[in-house]
């Protein structure tokens, strides 16, 4: 059974939002926050470290790679002077830094690396995690019955062999465990006595210029490891974004003391002694301590037959307070001047609408008065066909239920920068003439997406965090003082990616774009982009998106084709079923994924860069009806609509909403010219990758299945 069906609503496209029926309470919430007190952090010393090379590594062939070596530590960190104490956290830091002398002072989302198209690099991780997990570990979980300090680091966006992609079953442990995929050391380190703490990571850096990111992504515990903070960013330069910076007005990189800020989201909850959880299984357990939820509460969630464990995993997890690279609400102090914002959506499930307005006086936005306009240039997969232009202050259009519920009107939604988890956007905006303003940065997107519950958003009402306010810009007053930005020559009029020093992917149907469009948002307006056709002989495959319950009873989101092998309207597979996407290495396939539920899912494909063809309504009802051992019938309920225009181009993590199929093509090449021959995994006996929703709960359970190239 489908979500539509186990919500009690009709299986029609886009369902609407999950009736809840009655408010729940968190149980424990944030203290009250002061917000705009702490700068928003920076990296580089004194700040969010950057990793640099430790030396080289040279191959039997002559390749020469940058060397770094990475601790994974339990550390803590001062997140927020109101939370009553530090953050006791999981996560990386290097042991050489940018302009530190010895190992940095570990902070949180330390790490970042900044690598160069063309210079390899190789990785020693080292895994210092204690045995005891400072979050709650589900035991049920596929996967999750090992031990708790295992970790597998996935570079996510990286065109990288299988060995390094860091997929579930390519974990280890401080003891020396190991997972059924894990052959890292024996071939980057072949011959050599490796310390059981220790693992080996290739990365080609044969791609172009892009915002990535690495985090944790180990079976039956990536949801807490990511949020206890295994994750940093991973940053890859190239020639043409050198010349953008040198031609055409782009601002400096940031480790070069450029006007670039990396802008990383999370959601969190805080412990706090006004609102103890002494059953809290944990082993951080103090006031400032990270908070997760670990009861499935049928009055929040529906529960079908059997009984959920004690320590559960959720449907999806919503924090009450948001946190901007690292800290709670900070301020940034910027020039009057353009600047590059480099934004990672790492969410656990929150959907960003990311919104600017002049402040009111009183630390709110004046919703009369928006910012200056976004211009984004970039996505997840590197430089967009044309800059788009995208309108600063539009809000969602929402509808509410009598109870508060709200959802995203699918007939006019309305809003400006929308950002699902795992998303990147590259995005420029100027504040020059703005000397002396302050600008909040706003989000009002329902959670879950698009369909939301009053209990999941927080509106900085007294005692009740604030999910709403994410940062506030302060404009320096204007100063001769001050130098003046070259002309800014990226507009929508000039191609980036089919700039021809930009030695991008070309794309694989098309064209991407001929002209420039002006800025729409999801909608079914004719004058959206047009959808893109279908390449005669590419292969074609149908999958699903799935909910249904598992066998304790609970929610569980997954994956599937397009035929019920069992029962009819069940067309859900399991990780561990047998793998039914295999892929003839080279061969350029159009998956065709139908969702059947009633959220939105950003959904991730490793290895590969995505172009997105269409999205289209369909009829989920006769698609239900399908008899078993038969494929389904796609009967479709109105037109198709090309990509959003902040979407023209690469991506590799695709929001797909309820009752429409999502439409993309890819090609799946394998990194070429390595330094060291890729062994087949003992696991699939290909190049074992994964695809995946990226909201964490729905991957880990169980909305994941193998990928495997041959």
């Amino acid at each position: 059974m489908v979500a539509a069906l186990v919500c009690g609503q009709s299986a029609t496209a886009q369902a609407p939002p999950k009736p809840l029926g009655v408010l729940v309470p968190q149980g424990v919430v944030t203290p009250p926050l002061t917000h705009f007190t702490q700068e928003l952090r920076g990296v580089g010393p004194g700040a969010i470290p950057v990793a640099v090379p430790d030396g080289t590594r040279t191959f039997p062939n002559g390749q020469v790679a940058d060397h770094y070596s990475i601790d994974i530590n339990e550390f803590t960190d001062t997140l927020h002077p109101d939370l009553g104490g530090p953050t006791t956290l999981w996560g990386y830091n290097p042991r050489t830094a940018l302009g530190v002398t010895g190992i940095p002072v570990q902070k949180h989302l330390g790490g970042i690396i900044v690598a160069q198209r063309g210079h390899p690099a190789q990785l020693t991780f080292h895994n210092n995690l204690p045995n005891a997990h400072i979050l709650p570990v589900d035991a049920t979980l596929m996967g999750a019955q090992g031990a708790v300090n295992r970790t597998s680091t996935h570079l996510h966006g990286g065109f990288i062999p299988w060995i390094s992609d860091g997929g579930p079953f390519n974990n280890w442990d401080p003891q020396g465990g190991k997972g059924t995929s894990f052959i890292n050391n024996q071939v980057l380190r072949p011959g050599e006595v490796v310390p059981a703490n220790e693992a080996e990571y290739y990365y080609p850096n044969d791609q172009s210029a892009r915002l990535m990111w690495y985090h944790d992504h180990s079976v039956g515990i990536t949801r807490p490891n990511a949020y206890a903070g295994i994750a940093s960013a991973y940053i890859l330069r190239d020639a043409f974004e050198a010349s953008l910076v040198r031609d055409f007005g782009l601002p400096q990189f940031i480790e070069k003391g450029g006007r670039e800020l990396p802008i990383v989201f999370q959601d969190k909850i805080f412990q706090t002694a006004a609102h103890p959880d002494p059953a809290f299984p944990g082993s951080a357990v103090g006031p400032g301590d990270l908070y997760y939820p670990y009861v499935y509460n049928s009055s929040k969630w529906e529960l079908g037959p059997g009984a959920p464990p004690p320590v559960s995993i959720v449907p999806e997890m919503f924090g009450d307070t948001m946190l901007v690279n690292g800290a709670p609400y900070p301020k940034a102090t910027v020039d009057p001047r353009r600047y590059r914002l480099r934004i990672l959506n790492a969410c656990q499930a929150r959907f960003l609408n990311l919104q600017l307005y002049e402040d009111n006086g009183a630390g709110r936005p004046d919703f009369t008065r928006p910012g200056p306009n976004w211009t984004v240039i970039g996505t997840e997969g590197g430089f967009l066909a044309h800059a788009v232009n995208v309108p600063s202050g539009v809000p969602l259009n929402t509808v509410a239920d009598s109870l508060g519920n709200r959802a995203v009107d699918p007939a006019n939604p309305g809003g400006s920068l929308i950002m699902a988890p795992g998303e990147r956007l590259d995005v420029l905006v100027d504040f020059h003439g703005n000397g002396g303003k302050k600008y909040i940065m706003w989000n009002d997107s329902p959670g879950p997406y698009p369909g939301g519950s009053i209990d999941n958003d927080f509106p900085n009402a007294a005692g009740d965090g604030d999910t709403q306010t994410l940062l506030r810009f302060e404009v320096k007053a204007d100063s001769p003082a001050i130098p003046r930005d070259k002309p800014l020559r990226i507009s929508p009029a000039m191609q980036l990616a089919g700039f021809p020093d930009a030695k991008m992917d070309q794309p694989l149907a098309g064209p991407v774009s001929t002209t420039p469009i002006p800025f729409l948002s999801w909608n079914t307006t004719p004058a959206a982009p047009l959808p893109i056709p279908i390449r005669r002989g590419v292969t074609v495959r149908q999958l699903t998106l799935n909910e249904t319950f598992d066998a304790d009873g609970r929610l569980v989101q997954m994956l599937g084709t397009n035929v019920a092998p069992v029962q009819v309207g069940d067309f859900t597979r399991a990780y561990a079923d047998p793998t039914t996407e295999t892929v003839k290495a080279g061969a350029t396939e159009v998956w065709q994924i139908a969702n059947l539920t009633a959220d939105t899912h950003p959904i991730h494909i490793h290895l590969v860069n995505i172009q997105i063809l269409s999205r289209q309504p369909f009829d989920t009802t006769a698609y239900l009806a399908a008899p078993v051992g038969q494929a389904a019938s796609m009967i479709y309920t109105g037109p198709a609509r090309g990509p959003e225009t902040t979407e023209i181009g690469w991506k590799e993590t695709i929001k797909m909403h309820p009752g429409e199929v999502t439409t993309v093509i890819m090609k799946f090449d394998l990194p070429r010219n390595l330094p060291f021959v890729v062994p087949p995994s003992p696991r699939t006996g290909g190049a074992e990758y994964v695809w995946h929703c990226h909201i964490l709960e729905h991957e880990e359970h169980d909305m994941m299945r193998p990928l495997v190239v041959k």
